[in-house]
């Protein structure tokens, strides 16, 4: 952004600004843009699931209010503005009001370290990973916050599950990222995105593979399966279905939320699409390549570039164009299979979403974590780490060693996690009839 608005301010305009000048003005329009693209997103994301899932159910959807419907996410924000705020007269009141603004901030943050193009990432921190998700975490104390001020026996028992289910699959959620760190050897998202350039195979794994922009670590098997388990994962995260748990209105009327009305609702409501966003962006941005993608690499060479200072800030503009397409094309996908699961799958129980996160996903994304050990010796180590056995194979050859090693232990650890998890699951379901039906198991 700085080297755009200088362009702009001292090239084009000849206005001769100061460097102080276009840092403020970089800044303030970055944070222009990232509090307008949170409740944007809200609103679209609302009538893109709904007008979905009522295509799926074979109805229409939302089609009253504006053409098609389109402004149908606006008159519910005015509904949710003008609605009464309600407060049970038992809650704690500020924790009470304190508990979605808990919730929602966290979520503004989130967008700090999202890259949404080359060069357009408005803070690119070396812990930038870490950042994201160690702030994610922070939004189940506002929803135990929620549970436990409104003084409601449903709303304690939705926020506690919340946060038992958000920190159950954080577990496997971080295991499969850590594999990708080994990979890359880094915790800036910038520097994960830049590894997955190349055509298939990552650039950075072999060189001289052609950079189109689509070396996606999805694209081997480590990457693959990492992928499958944090996308899990983020749906738990996220509260979608399978594992809406926490507010299950067939069971507990609407969990942390029963007691909330209004904006206040409108928050948790805010937060929770934004969230899924989110996960869905980082989804695209760790496993997909975010903007990575034909044209944009070769627009952004000739562009204004550390390597190239001479370069016509246009084509900065014109990849950032297209990279932030590609970007937004890959998460709201991610976000269409979201909905496509609320629209295919019931709800689980307590237990199955337990069970499933801990005796199945922490135990592969573990053996995907040793996967990931195998893969960087093969692909980075030489002889000073006693992989120099592995040299005259090539850069080629190490890798499809590599590629083929992980493949299969991770398909075994696939089946054999499937058949112990199965079995598991079948013994305990038939100990439960037998409770049921006073028979001894």
């Amino acid at each position: 952004m700085y080297d755009v608005v200088d362009y702009v301010l001292n090239t084009t305009f000849n206005l001769g600004a100061a460097g102080w000048v276009v840092s403020l003005i970089s800044y303030l329009m970055i944070a222009t843009v990232l509090f307008l693209v949170a409740p944007l997103q809200m609103l679209f994301l609302t009538y893109y699931e709904r007008r979905l899932i009522a295509r799926m159910q074979d109805r229409v959807g939302p089609n009253r209010v504006g053409p098609e419907g389109m402004f149908q996410p606006v008159a519910d924000a005015v509904k949710m503005f003008t609605k009464e705020d309600i407060i049970p007269a038992a809650a704690d009141k500020w924790v009470h009001l304190l508990a979605p603004l808990v919730v929602v901030a966290p979520t503004m943050f989130m967008f700090a370290v999202l890259p949404w193009g080359p060069g357009m990432t408005p803070i690119d921190m070396h812990i930038g990973l870490l950042f994201f998700f160690a702030v994610s975490s922070i939004s189940a104390v506002g929803l135990m916050m929620a549970g436990w001020a409104s003084y409601n026996k449903f709303s304690l028992l939705g926020a506690m599950r919340a946060v038992a289910q958000m920190v159950s699959y954080e577990i496997p959620a971080m295991l499969s990222l850590l594999a990708i760190v080994m990979i890359t050897g880094s915790l800036s998202i910038v520097d994960i995105v830049q590894w997955q350039g190349g055509l298939f195979i990552s650039s950075s794994d072999v060189a001289g593979v052609p950079n189109w922009g689509l070396g996606w670590f999805v694209f081997n098997p480590v990457g693959f399966l990492a992928f499958a388990a944090f996308f899990i994962a983020a749906l738990a995260e996220g509260e979608r279905t399978p594992f809406d748990i926490p507010e299950a209105d067939s069971e507990i009327v609407a969990g942390y939320m029963t007691e909330y009305s209004g904006m206040k609702f409108g928050l948790f409501f805010l937060a929770q699409y934004v969230l899924n966003f989110l996960l869905c962006a980082i989804t695209a941005v760790i496993f997909f390549g975010a903007w990575q993608g034909p044209g944009v690499n070769e627009l952004y060479a000739l562009g204004i570039t550390p390597d190239n200072p001479d370069g016509n800030g246009w084509f900065n503009v014109l990849a950032g164009v297209l990279g932030a397409f590609y970007f937004l094309f890959k998460t709201y996908a991610f976000f269409f299979v979201m909905v496509w699961i609320r629209g295919a799958f019931p709800r689980l129980r307590v237990d199955q979403l337990m069970d499933f996160g801990w005796k199945y996903l922490i135990p592969l994304t573990l053996v995907n974590v040793f996967s990931a050990a195998i893969w960087v010796g093969f692909n980075n180590w030489g002889a000073n780490e006693g992989f120099g056995f592995a040299e005259p194979l090539g850069d080629l050859g190490r890798w499809a060693v590599a590629f083929v090693l992980t493949l299969a232990i991770n398909i075994a650890a696939y089946i054999v996690m499937t058949r112990i998890y199965g079995e598991t699951r079948r013994v305990t379901f038939d100990e439960q009839l037998a409770d049921t039906a006073g028979l001894p198991s």
